[in-house]
Parts: structure tokens; sequence; C-alpha cells
């Protein structure tokens, strides 16, 4: 008799998703609540996105690490969770007009931070044996989709130096659907995933291990 497969649940990645779909509605779902908190709502979605990331890392219980808790993969999701946050943090809401290109200094370098971490954080996903084949590549497919909708506008608008851009105006707005999206998506899938389960041996019953 061959030993019959189960699986077991994934609590890691139901809470990780929950948490991660939940920062991807939350604007939403706060500027229907309290309209103008915009400082409350980041520091509220910030927070989400990085429990979400830190779950996702070091698991439930030492369980359930979509990297398999390899130091790199470790710290970029880490990186990714907490440093933008925290620049976006100290940065002052208002600024003088003698601060305007220090910030814009800061402002790139906290996009190069959050770029490199999350591309980090997506090889090691994929290249971890944690995730089943091919969903942990999931991540990388939403970087991808997130960075071609972010540049293209850009190109768009520098290749037309500012003639019929209203015509592409809509590009915008399906960068600010897809940012909600995205983040939306991999977190149902990641419940799903979690749900479902990894496959694990039951104890085999005849004839008797050796």
């Amino acid at each position: 008799m061959t030993d019959a497969e189960v699986r077991r649940t994934v609590p890691a990645w139901i809470w990780g998703g929950a948490l991660l779909a939940a920062s991807a509605v939350a604007p939403s779902a706060l500027t229907m609540v309290a309209p103008g908190g915009g400082p409350v709502a980041r520091v509220v979605i910030s927070a989400l996105f990085a429990a979400s990331l830190a779950v996702f890392a070091f698991g439930v219980r030492g369980q359930g690490s979509i990297v398999d808790r390899r130091p790199g993969g470790v710290i970029a999701l880490m990186v990714l969770a907490f440093v933008p946050p925290l620049i976006d943090l100290v940065t002052p809401a208002t600024v003088a007009e003698d601060q305007v290109a220090s910030l814009t200094v800061v402002s790139y370098v906290q996009l190069a931070i959050a770029a490199a971490a999350a591309l980090a954080a997506v090889v090691a996903i994929g290249r971890a044996d944690a995730v089943p084949h091919p969903w942990r590549w999931a991540p990388a497919w939403g970087l991808a989709v997130i960075v071609v909708i972010s540049v293209t506008p850009q190109i768009i608008g520098v290749a037309l130096q500012g003639r019929a851009v209203d015509e592409f105006l809509w590009l915008f707005s399906l960068g600010s659907l897809v940012m909600l999206a995205v983040p939306l998506a991999l977190g149902i899938l990641a419940m799903l995933l979690g749900a479902r389960g990894l496959a694990a041996p039951s104890p085999q019953i005849y004839p008797p291990a050796a």
C-alpha cells in the first residue's frame, strides 16, 4: 500500500495574504471612513504591508516562510517592509523652497531602495523551494506589471512633450488601479495557497516501514 497524501494548511500564508490584501483595500476604506486622513492612512497602510512581509519572511511559529528563511530573502523583505516607510515617516509633509532639491534626492533614493529590495525579494521567493511552482514566481509577475504600468506613462509623456497628453490620462488611472490590484491579487493567492496547504505524506501503514 502506498502512502496516502494529505495536505496541511499554511497559516503564515493565510495571515500574510490577509494582511497584504488589507493593505491594498485600506486606502479606499479609510477614505470612506475618515476623508482627509491622509497621514493616518499612510501609517495604517505601511503597518499592514510591513506586517504582511514580516509574516511571509519569518512564517508563523517557524513555518511558512516564502523564502525558506534564507538570509538574503529575509533581508530583502525586511528592507522593502520598513526602510521606505521610515524614510517617508521622517520626511516633512511641508518643505521650504530651498529644501525641494534635497527632498527630491531623498525620494529617488527611497524609490531605488524599494525597487532593489523588491527585485531581490521576488528572485529569492522564486528560487526558494517554499511556494509551489509556478506560483512562487507570482510576485515577480506582479512586480513586472507594476514596473511596466508605471514606466509607460512616463515614456509617453516624454515622447509627446506635452502634446495630446490628455488622450493618455487613462494610463495614469490604470496605474493607480494596478497598484491596488496587484497586492490584492497576491494576497488572495497567498490565502488560497495557504488554505489548500502543502502535501505531506501520511505515516506508512502497509507494509511496515523498515
